[in-house]
């Protein structure tokens, strides 16, 4: 085994991990019920200090799991698309990713601020969670077998700088785009990075 197949075997096991506790944070937010890293960490069968390297307070594990609540899976989202139609996939990838982003804009914003802060702060807490990457994944599943795998690799990268509120901020806030008109940048910049 590779260094590189080892470390992407590690990455995704750390993200597995890190959505098992999103998932059980998830699961005792609809309650009423989480209170602490703790409560979550042992009900999702992780470690406190695992725990802890995921997220630094209960907030942060809040906010995010209050998020995931308006996330659909990556499976649930194509299931009523033929696993061939590429078209169809990927203007249910764009549709999704911008309502969600638009009408929740404020909570992604504040998000991706507390994101931030503790990556400059906290260097040693691990990266956000996978979901948009397993969805663009799905989304491309059509084109997998007919490109090689760093063209793939290459595709699901550049598709992750479209779906995202970093996106959004760039569009809106930078180029002074509306929210009309980054939907149309997002249509004209993934036909551009995927030959349909």
């Amino acid at each position: 085994m590779t260094k590189l197949q080892l470390n992407s075997g590690r990455v995704l096991q750390k993200l597995k991990t890190r959505e098992a506790l999103v998932n059980k944070a998830n699961e005792l937010l609809k309650c009423g019920s989480l209170n602490s890293i703790e409560q979550a960490a042992k009900d999702a069968g992780i470690s406190k200090a695992t725990a802890y390297r995921y997220f630094t307070n209960l907030q942060s594990l809040k906010r995010e799991a209050a998020l995931q609540l308006k996330s659909e899976s990556p499976t649930n989202l194509f299931l009523n698309i033929a696993s061939d139609d590429l078209p169809a996939r990927l203007n249910m990838l764009i549709d999704y990713h911008y309502h969600l982003f638009i009408e929740n804009e404020a909570e992604f914003r504040l998000f991706l601020g507390s994101v931030i802060t503790e990556s400059v702060t906290k260097r040693n807490v691990n990266q956000r969670g996978g979901r948009r990457i397993a969805m663009i994944r799905e989304a491309l599943w059509p084109v997998k077998a007919t490109v090689t795998k760093a063209e793939f690799g290459y595709m699901v990268n550049s598709l992750s700088l479209v779906f995202g509120i970093e996106s959004i901020t760039i569009l809106k806030d930078l180029c002074g785009l509306s929210n009309k008109a980054i939907l149309k940048n997002w249509r004209w910049t993934v036909d551009r990075l995927v030959q349909k």
